[in-house]
């Protein structure tokens, strides 16, 4: 083939130009073959996400064991209660033990959450579970918690007046005054 792309002169020329053709599309081929087994054998440098010392489990029975304010400040409990509430369930058997994460720690994702707003993810990271445990978790305990909503959550006396507002009456009484 010349230079302008016209047809061959002789039988030949066709051949070499056929086989010069063929001889570059295996280059082509073979170079793009290289290049996807070249990226495919890249291998990336992981770091695993969960590589804390402490397990979920210790990290509960660490803050439980520790000072009240910090138990306080995470879940909004003491740890008294905390212990009441999670024998409560755990001997109800709302909630059981597994392999890899007790009642205590299921007790206290759920609060963690709750009481702090915590998001999935830090949660995941603190109790190093992955964020579909934790997630799972947070719904079941969730559940058997609105389960015993009538056992433990009672209204209020709405016939009677709040202390509260009577107390404070300047300040609160306007609120509640029928005209």
């Amino acid at each position: 083939m010349n230079w302008f792309g016209s047809a061959p002169d002789n039988e030949e020329d066709a051949q070499a130009a056929t086989n010069e053709q063929c001889d570059d599309d295996d280059l082509l081929v073979k170079a793009v073959v290289s290049v996807a087994n070249s990226r495919r054998n890249r291998r990336r440098v992981t770091h695993p996400m969960h590589n804390s010392i402490l397990t979920g489990s210790m990290r509960v029975e660490e803050i439980l064991n520790g000072h009240d304010d910090v138990i306080q400040g995470m879940i909004s409990m003491k740890s008294s209660t905390f212990r009441v509430l999670s024998g409560l369930l755990g001997s109800r058997e709302l909630l059981t033990p597994t392999n890899n994460m007790n009642v205590n720690e299921q007790l206290f994702i759920f609060l963690t959450i709750c009481s702090q707003g915590a998001t999935n993810r830090h949660v995941s990271y603190l109790f190093q579970h992955s964020k579909e445990t934790t997630s799972r978790w947070f719904f079941k305990v969730l559940k058997v918690i609105c389960a015993l909503k009538d056992e433990f959550i009672r209204p209020p006396d709405y016939t009677t007046v709040q202390h509260l507002i009577n107390d404070h009456s300047e300040k609160y009484r306007p609120w509640f005054d029928v005209r």
